[in-house]
C-alpha cells in the first residue's frame, strides 16, 4: 500500500491497533516506524506525546501496557539477554519491535510484519505480511 504523508501513516498505526498486538517494523532510518507507532500508541488509548524512537535507549514503555524496542544495535541474541529485553517482551499484551533481530529466538505469537520502504521523501510503500 502506498503512504502517502506521516498522517496516513499515524492513521495506519491507529488501525493496526485494533485488530494486533504484535508489530515487527522493519525500515531504514527516517522511514516511518516511530511515526506508525505513535498511531497505534493513539489506538489503544496512550498518549503519543510520550512516544519516542527507542534508538539509542533500545526500549520504551508506554502506560505499563505497550513496549517499543529498537533492535538495530543488537547484535546478538545474549544482548537482549543481558539488558532484560527477552523478559520484558514475554511481559507486555502490545509489543512493537523496530528493526527486529532474532525474532526466530523469541516468543511472538501472532506478530505481524510491517515492511516499510522509502519511495520518496514524502511516500512510503509499506507491506504487511
Amino acid at each position: 500500500m502506498l503512504i502517502k504523508s506521516p498522517e496516513d501513516m499515524h492513521e495506519l498505526g491507529k488501525k493496526l491497533a485494533k485488530d494486533h498486538k504484535i508489530l515487527l517494523l522493519q525500515g531504514e532510518l527516517g522511514s516511518g516506524k516511530t511515526t506508525l507507532a505513535k498511531g497505534f500508541a493513539e489506538g489503544l488509548w496512550i498518549d503519543t506525546k510520550q512516544v519516542q524512537s527507542p534508538t539509542y535507549t533500545y526500549l520504551n514503555i508506554y502506560d505499563n501496557r505497550l513496549l517499543h524496542v529498537d533492535m538495530r544495535r543488537l547484535n546478538e541474541h545474549k544482548d537482549l539477554v543481558e539488558k532484560g529485553i527477552l523478559d520484558q517482551i514475554n511481559q507486555f499484551d502490545y509489543v512493537i519491535i523496530e528493526r527486529p533481530k532474532h525474532t526466530h529466538l523469541l516468543w511472538l505469537p501472532r506478530s505481524t510484519t510491517i515492511d516499510i520502504k522509502k519511495t520518496s521523501p514524502t511516500t512510503r510503500e509499506v507491506s504487511i505480511i
